[in-house]
C-alpha cells in the first residue's frame, strides 16, 4: 500500500490537489496523510500582551486546524473515493518545510502532493517561495507540484528531463517507473543539448536509463537548445502533450539551475502540468 502525504491549508488550491491525488492513484491502494500546518504570526503576537493571551491564540489556530482537517475528510468522502483508499490526518505547529523535513525524516511516503499557490496571510503555505524551499529541502521523498489550474487527466506521456552526466540510482528512477507502470504511460527522456553528441559518459548514462525502462514504454528525445533550457523543454511539453514533467534534483546540472528562484517560480506558476521532483540518492 502507497503512503502519500499532502499538505493543505484549506484553500481550493490545495483541495485540487487532494482530488487529483484521489484520481492519480484511483486504481492503487492507498494510505492518505492529510497535513495541515499552523502557526501564529509574528505580527499576531506582536499585539498580544500577557503570556495568557498567547496561550489561547495558540489553542485557538490549533483547534482551527483540527476542524479544517475533520471538514477536510468529510469533503474526501463525499466525493467517493476508491474503497482502497484510506485516511488519516496530521496537524502540526510548525513551519510546513519544518513539519515536512521532520514527517519524511521518520517515517516512509511514497510521494508528497502539494499545490503551488494557496491562501495568503496566516495560512500562506503555497507561494512559490515555500514551494522551492520544499523542493531544496526534502532529501527523503518525491515531490509532486501540482499547479493551481491543473485538473488530471490521464497520463499517457511523461517527460524526464536528463543531462546524461551522471548514473542514475535505481530509487531514483522507481517513481518515474511506478507512474508510467501504473497508467501505461510512456516516459520521453529528454536532453537539451548546445552541441550534437553524447561523450563517452553520457553515453554510458543514456545506456543505463534503457536498462531501467526496459518493462515500460519509453522513447530518447535530444533538442538543440534554440533558446534557454526551461523555453526548449516548455515548447517539447506543447508539442507531445506531455502531462507530466519529471526531474531528478542533484547539484551541477540544469535541473538545479532550474530550481534556483527566478526560474521555479516560472515553473511552479506558468506550467500547466504537474511536475514531479526527485530528491537525488546520495
Amino acid at each position: 500500500m502507497k503512503r502519500i502525504l499532502i499538505p493543505t491549508d484549506f484553500s481550493d488550491n490545495a483541495w485540487n490537489t487532494i482530488l487529483y491525488a484521489l484520481e492519480l492513484y484511483r486504481n492503487i491502494p492507498c494510505e492518505f496523510y492529510i497535513l495541515n500546518t499552523y502557526d501564529v504570526t509574528p505580527v499576531r503576537l506582536a499585539t498580544t500582551i500577557s503570556s495568557q493571551r498567547v496561550g489561547h491564540i495558540y489553542e485557538t489556530v490549533k483547534i482551527e486546524s483540527k476542524e479544517g482537517l475533520k471538514m477536510t475528510i468529510d469533503d474526501i468522502h463525499n466525493s467517493q473515493p476508491a474503497l482502497h483508499h484510506t485516511f488519516k490526518t496530521l496537524s502540526k505547529s510548525g513551519s510546513l518545510v519544518e513539519v515536512l523535513e521532520e514527517l519524511t525524516d521518520e517515517d516512509h511516503f511514497d510521494m508528497i502532493l502539494m499545490g503551488t499557490k494557496g491562501a495568503t496571510g496566516v495560512k500562506e503555505i503555497f507561494l512559490g517561495s515555500n514551494t522551492q524551499k520544499v523542493i531544496k529541502n526534502i532529501e527523503d521523498c518525491p515531490v509532486l507540484i501540482i499547479p493551481e489550474d491543473a485538473y488530471f487527466e490521464e497520463i499517457s506521456e511523461i517527460a524526464f528531463a536528463t543531462d546524461f552526466e551522471r548514473v542514475y540510482h535505481k530509487a531514483e528512477i522507481a517513481p518515474i517507473i511506478g507512474l508510467a507502470k501504473n497508467h501505461d504511460a510512456t516516459i520521453r527522456m529528454i536532453h537539451v543539448y548546445d552541441k550534437p553528441g553524447l561523450d563517452n559518459v553520457q553515453s554510458y548514462n543514456s545506456s543505463s536509463l534503457e536498462e531501467y525502462f526496459k518493462n515500460v514504454k519509453y522513447d530518447f528525445h535530444v533538442i538543440p537548445d534554440f533558446s534557454t533550457i526551461e523555453d526548449t523543454i516548455q515548447a517539447f511539453i506543447e508539442e507531445l502533450e506531455i502531462n507530466v514533467l519529471a526531474m531528478i534534483n542533484y547539484p551541477h546540472s540544469f535541473i538545479e539551475r532550474l530550481l534556483k528562484e527566478d526560474v521555479i517560480k516560472k515553473i511552479t506558476f506558468h506550467t500547466t502540468i504537474p511536475f514531479l521532483v526527485i530528491p537525488a540518492d546520495t
